[in-house]
């Protein structure tokens, strides 16, 4: 079976770590406020990149790999983050391979009408994904209680190309470090391997040794060589001016 990639990957030379997008949503809280960083538009893109970030670093656990990640370079365009991870070949296959991941994050704030499974599914509507990706919902109220089972239940006769759905909640009443990362659909699964979930801190896991950038090179060898490409700086979209009143 052939599979088709999204052509915006092409674009993209250059993959960041996870500790790197995080770093830039915590910059965005600092210069802009917490508040401004998870509601305004402008900082949407790195919003979207610091939850996939989160997601990755707690995927990563799981399953003992590491990712790096990069916006779409098209905007408005699916999927929000690209995602890849650079595996050592197995024995019948001539080199080594690069796992692509395609994240899409949507966003469950507290002021949201509908309950979370409804939510996704609107999101979801009438839209074609590829078969490997990965929908994440970022659930901002952590006050609230958040029953998965209801979720699963809520998904289960949903029909959607993407392959599975991943809530992400943070555990405090600010985004700082502590979250659960819970799979919630996993497409052709029952309910035994749909349940998957990790319970970490992300400050932590950003401190586990990973190069910054990376930038992949087709070859032909059989083990994966990394090369330093120093440090990587991208710049923060501006959001709204602080208003200050003048003194009569």
């Amino acid at each position: 079976m052939t599979t088709n990639y999204s052509p915006e990957l092409d674009n993209i030379d250059v993959f960041l770590s996870p500790a790197k997008a995080l770093q830039r949503m915590a910059r965005v809280y600092e210069r802009d406020g917490i508040t401004q960083g998870l509601r305004v538009d402008a900082f949407k893109p790195v919003r979207e990149a610091w939850a996939a970030a989160v997601f990755l670093l707690g995927y990563s656990q799981l399953n003992k790999r590491q990712y790096w990640l990069r916006e779409n370079p098209t905007k408005n365009e699916s999927p929000d983050i690209f995602a890849i991870s650079i595996n050592t070949p197995l024995p019948e296959e001539k080199g080594v391979r690069r796992e692509i991941m395609e994240v899409e994050v949507c966003e469950y704030d507290e002021h949201a009408k509908t309950n979370i499974a409804d939510h996704i599914k609107e999101k979801l509507r009438g839209k074609a994904y590829n078969p490997f990706t990965f929908l994440l919902c970022y659930i901002h109220a952590p006050k609230k209680k958040t029953r998965l089972i209801d979720v699963i239940n809520g998904l289960k006769n949903i029909k959607t190309t993407v392959r599975e759905i991943w809530l992400l909640l943070h555990l405090d009443a600010e985004p700082v470090g502590n979250f659960v990362t819970a799979r919630v659909y996993l497409r052709d699964a029952n309910l035994e391997k749909t349940n998957l979930q990790y319970k970490g801190n992300y400050v932590q896991l950003a401190r586990i040794p990973q190069l910054e950038m990376i930038k992949p090179i087709r070859g032909s060898g059989r083990t994966v060589d990394f090369f330093s490409m120093g440090r990587a700086y991208v710049a923060l979209p501006k959001g709204k001016r602080k208003l200050t009143s003048k003194a009569k």
